[in-house]
């Protein structure tokens, strides 16, 4: 199926990888609601002791893409030896941090940028976010985080709705 691309798309959102992970330790392979296998895999994470991240491959070509194929080789390797699921969760939020903390610090050595914007549902995860914004921090960076709006699609369509705003807005200045 993956070879033919058959019920096989390709997604960007780091949610699916948060359900890929929690399928794979056992957490949870079906979900009722959205987000469901995500905050199950954090509220096993919050048990786990933290280490160091798995590893994982950052390519810069037109964008910068992170390629979590070892981390799950990894994370497959640590399970067959029986480690303990919530240090797995943990580490496995250590790895998703450390990356967005190395591409935040791609994209600043191109461009000079020290601010970033933490948005998207999976900032919706408390252990998540305070790590990324401490790793950023630490870094130097200034990051933002939701606090009036959701991150997630409630966020996206207020967004949305004030951009057709303000487009309508502008339509009627025209005439």
């Amino acid at each position: 199926m993956l070879e033919r691309g058959i019920n096989s798309p390709l997604t960007s959102s780091c949610g699916r990888l948060f359900d890929a992970v929690a399928a794979l330790i056992g957490v949870r392979t079906r979900i009722s609601y959205e987000g469901q296998a995500a905050i199950e895999l954090e509220a096993l994470a919050e048990r786990g002791l933290s280490s160091a991240p798995y590893p994982y491959q950052v390519e810069s070509t037109d964008c910068h893409r992170i390629d979590f194929a070892p981390m799950i080789a990894a994370i497959c390797t640590e399970l067959a030896g029986r480690r303990e699921l919530a240090d797995v969760a943990r580490a496995f939020h250590h790895t998703i941090a450390d990356g967005i903390l190395e591409v935040c610090a791609r994209i600043r050595t191109e461009s000079g940028t020290t601010r970033v914007v933490l948005s998207g549902g999976v900032f919706q995860n408390r252990l998540l976010t305070e790590e990324v914004a401490q790793l950023l921090s630490g870094a130097g960076f200034e990051p933002f985080c939701h606090r009036l709006v959701p991150p997630n699609d409630g966020g996206l369509a207020l967004g949305q709705a004030v951009i057709a705003g303000l487009q309508l807005v502008a339509s009627r200045e025209k005439f």
